[in-house]
């Protein structure tokens, strides 16, 4: 089956809330609609659309993003996933359905602690499918910021990525909720609970950064055996990402006159910036012949390669951009369907008996030489 084909997987919907989108919808189209909104509705509205617009980003590259889906990126649940800490830190609202009985049954799930029961595998029973994936529009008390280290700024993997989903009390900066999630740290996408229950109550501030730096050391510990190693330095990207988010949220509270922006010492306010990589911009150099070498003489002079203009431009012609022509047959391989067996006859009576069947082509159809086969030797 394929999911782009299926239309219930594609619908996207909208309404006071926030915005569905059917499972198979690309991460290139929600990026599109999204920053669409981010433009037309509050600020404050669509504080998680600007978190999932800065992650998509980061999110491989352009030609994956206008084929991959969030659907595939949840059901697959690796455990460095871009986008699974945001969907979890702002617990978003999966729908689910399954055909039991002869009937269709529809559920809705929380994507949230428990969501993950292990290394790729979710609460999502095996007979079910999901549908679509809610984003809801944040309150004006609300805050959500995400966060990537990997090797390389664009187009790379995680090392370790964070999503910190923080409401505070009305125009104050005392923390009323919040939510932690954080990947590479664990077989799945992982939730602080224990630190993000320490913090309710508490001003956001410096103070505060520190009880839960100790905090998420403790409730992260990251075994000394886990895969990926760099476990010292993944330990650290946990607080240290989570002082980021501290950093990005107190200069968005500060710029809204909650919190004054002098408690916050100047040498620290770039730690909130994320870096961005500017347009890439690419020479060939090449050494000028002399200007008394024959015209005839090729050595040392560039030469554009006969295919360039036309592979840089894509016109080129494949294989598969051909037409298919009137009559035209297809050429397919007879493989044996059991392994390790001895061929001992050879009938395509069956298979010539059937329609637009016209030929079959064995090695009898091939000559003795043309039968051999092989790397270096042909003795195949």
């Amino acid at each position: 089956i394929n999911p782009t084909q299926v239309k219930e997987l594609l619908e996207i919907k909208e309404s006071q809330d926030g915005i569905y989108f059917g499972a198979a919808v690309s991460l290139m189209e929600i990026d599109a609609l999204l920053r669409q909104r981010i433009e037309q509705l509050p600020e404050s509205e669509t504080r998680l659309f600007q978190c999932t617009v800065d992650m998509l980003h980061y999110f491989a590259g352009k030609q994956i993003r206008n084929v991959a889906c969030l659907g595939g990126n949840i059901m697959t649940g690796s455990p460095i996933s871009d986008m699974n800490p945001v969907l979890s830190a702002a617990g978003a609202q999966l729908e689910v359905a399954s055909f039991v009985d002869g009937k269709l049954q529809k559920r809705s799930v929380h994507m949230g602690t428990g969501f993950f029961t292990g290394y790729r595998r979710n609460v999502i029973e095996a007979h079910e499918v999901l549908l679509g994936i809610h984003f809801r529009k944040t309150t004006p008390d609300q805050y959500i910021v995400a966060f990537k280290q990997a090797r390389r700024r664009d187009d790379d993997i995680a090392i370790v990525n964070a999503a910190i989903n923080v409401r505070f009390g009305d125009k104050s900066n005392m923390v009323a909720e919040i939510s932690m999630a954080f990947g590479g740290m664990a077989p799945t996408t992982v939730l602080a609970p224990r630190t993000s229950q320490l913090m309710v109550g508490q001003e956001w501030s410096h103070q505060l950064v520190e009880r839960v730096a100790e905090s998420l050391c403790t409730e992260l510990p990251l075994a000394a055996s886990a895969p990926g190693g760099m476990i010292a330095y993944r330990r650290a990207l946990v607080v240290s990402l989570f002082f980021k988010a501290y950093l990005a949220i107190f200069l968005k509270l500060s710029k809204s006159g909650i919190t004054s922006s002098d408690a916050l010492p100047p040498e620290e306010r770039s730690g909130a910036e994320t870096f961005h990589t500017p347009v890439l911009k690419s020479a060939q150099l090449f050494e000028r012949v002399c200007s008394d070498q024959p015209i005839c003489d090729p050595i040392g002079r560039p030469k554009v390669h006969a295919a360039a203009l036309k592979q840089a431009t894509g016109e080129a012609i494949y294989t598969d951009d051909i037409p298919r022509m009137d009559g035209e047959v297809y050429l397919a391989f007879v493989l044996s369907t059991k392994p390790r067996a001895k061929i001992t006859k050879l009938d395509a009576s069956e298979a010539l008996a059937l329609d637009g069947v016209h030929q079959f082509f064995c090695y009898k159809d091939l000559t003795e030489h043309e039968n051999e086969v092989g790397p270096v030797f042909h003795d195949e």
